[in-house]
């Protein structure tokens, strides 16, 4: 019996084309600063960011805000934010098929001759979405050098990453894709308290006792922070800026451990910056993660 084979179009050949980085972090604040240095770098970055938060009106309960910063020709960059339910059955198919829709809008639009140029299109959100205040000014677009996806607090990348690589293999967009690094911000202030805390990962807000709006992951906060580690082939640390770690893992000369916890726990392959304040996204790898990925 001859089984049917699905042929690639040709989107994406491996480690040729515009990367696409996925960024991943346990905690906001190292999340977003890390989003922010990277984007920084460079302004050709595309930024897309996941953020979640509760909505009493949905079946879920949650709602899944979606923010788009892109370069225009000025040099300046132009952001819109888009809100819809969380309504797939998990926040990772959500999350990925999002994606995956609008990074196919976006070439599709960035291509000479097609309906969106100059400029690039409204981006319509999910079935129920709402699109929040944004400016309406647009100028032409340039081509990204690199689409940066921050996930979620907590969400891995890995599941992101193989439904993006099937996706740009078999479709043709006429922009090449391919997926670059699954990178994953790290910081050092408290980490400690993080890799051992057994209480579940607060996906929003501040996550104190009788906070009502607070989100939480059925996982517990160590879980995510190792699994995210482990799933890295890049980790981008936060130095110490604030009150560092608790005293019990400090060696005898009383210097801090949270970097060696670090590299145990990463992949061999995996490379870690020690300052991601120092570091461009054009200085990640950006090699493909396609091969890495378990079978399913």
């Amino acid at each position: 019996m001859v089984h049917p084979v699905l042929q690639s179009l040709g989107n994406a050949e491996r480690g040729t084309g515009v990367p696409v980085v996925l960024l991943t972090g346990a905690d906001r604040l190292s999340l977003d600063a890390v989003a922010f240095s990277l984007a920084d770098s460079c302004p050709s970055v595309c930024s897309i960011t996941y953020d979640v938060r509760p909505n009493a009106a949905v079946e879920s309960g949650l709602d899944v805000v979606r923010t788009i910063t892109r370069p225009r020709v000025d040099g300046l960059a132009f952001g819109e934010t888009d809100s819809f339910g969380l309504e797939e059955c998990c926040m990772s198919c959500t999350v990925k098929h999002d994606v995956g829709r609008v990074l196919e809008s976006m070439c599709s639009a960035l291509l000479p001759g097609l309906p969106g140029l100059p400029g690039l299109p409204g981006l319509p959100g999910l079935p129920g979405s709402s699109r929040l205040p944004v400016s309406s000014e647009s100028l032409p677009a340039p081509m990204p050098a690199v689409f940066l996806i921050s996930l979620p607090v907590g969400l891995e990348g890995t599941p992101v990453a193989q439904y993006l690589s099937d996706l740009f293999d078999l479709s043709d967009w006429g922009v090449p894709l391919y997926v670059g690094d699954v990178a994953s911000a790290v910081g050092l202030d408290e980490f400690e308290e993080r890799f051992f805390d057994d209480d579940r990962l607060c996906l929003y807000g501040l996550g104190g006792l009788g906070e009502e709006d607070a989100v939480y992951d059925e996982r517990s906060t160590g879980a995510v922070v190792s699994r995210l580690i482990r799933e890295a082939s890049c980790i981008l640390e936060l130095p110490v800026v604030g009150a560092g770690c608790l005293s019990r893992h400090l060696d005898a000369a009383g210097e801090c451990r949270c970097r060696e916890i670090i590299r145990a726990v990463a992949e061999p392959d995996a490379v870690v910056y020690e300052d991601a304040r120092a570091v461009g996204i054009r200085d990640l790898p950006h090699c493909s993660v396609g091969m890495k990925l378990p079978a399913r």
